[in-house]
């Protein structure tokens, strides 16, 4: 049996996982969302690993992951805002747009010391979003200053025209390159305890 701990406190995420079969424990990362990597990709992944080794040495956990989720429009990667006009600006950015969500994943296997860094993309295009509707959503959008970019699974779904790739990606959950990466370590769900 293998033990799974997920380096965040992210409720989400972790209803993601447990929805789909992946049990777990949660630990809040310390200080890791830190790197000078310029490259998006090699950035998120980074950001991904500082997650999972920044608790390896408290938990006996079997398995660590970390996760870590950008979105990428205009090759700029769009931030959590710190403003409601920067979160205007950033789903203004969207709009008529191609976004590419990319999620860094971690995950170590303590037993056998194995480390695998990687990736998730998924390619989000955006219809046009009128002003009036932008608005809407900036007022009715609870938890606008939490996302990067845009929350998909509420309002937003309206301005999407088509996705290519994972949906839980966006969601900060590629649960399908998890169990993948899980299945390489000889890790399959009847073993997670």
């Amino acid at each position: 049996m293998a033990t799974i701990t997920l380096a965040s406190t992210s409720k989400f995420k972790s209803e993601i996982l447990s929805r789909v079969g992946l049990k777990h424990t949660c630990k809040s990362s310390k200080n890791a969302e830190i790197s000078s990597i310029k490259d998006p990709y090699e950035y998120v992944v980074d950001l991904a690993f500082n997650k999972a080794q920044s608790i390896k040495e408290d938990t006996t956990t079997d398995i660590i992951i970390g996760l870590d989720t950008i979105v990428l429009t205009n090759n700029k990667i769009i931030e959590k805002p710190k403003s409601l006009e920067e979160a205007r600006n950033n789903i203004k950015e969207s709009s008529n747009n191609i976004s590419r969500v990319i999620t860094g994943i971690s995950i170590i296997n303590t037993k056998t010391n194995k480390v695998v860094n990687t990736y998730q993309e998924t390619i989000v295009h955006f219809k046009e979003i009128n002003k009036c509707d932008i608005d809407f959503y900036l007022e009715n959008e609870p938890d606008i200053m939490y996302a990067s970019g845009f929350i998909i699974e509420n309002i937003a779904s309206n301005f999407i025209d088509k996705i290519e790739g994972s949906y839980y990606n966006i969601l900060g959950s590629p649960v399908e390159k998890i169990y993948e990466i899980l299945n390489t370590m000889n890790i399959y769900l009847k073993d997670i305890n």
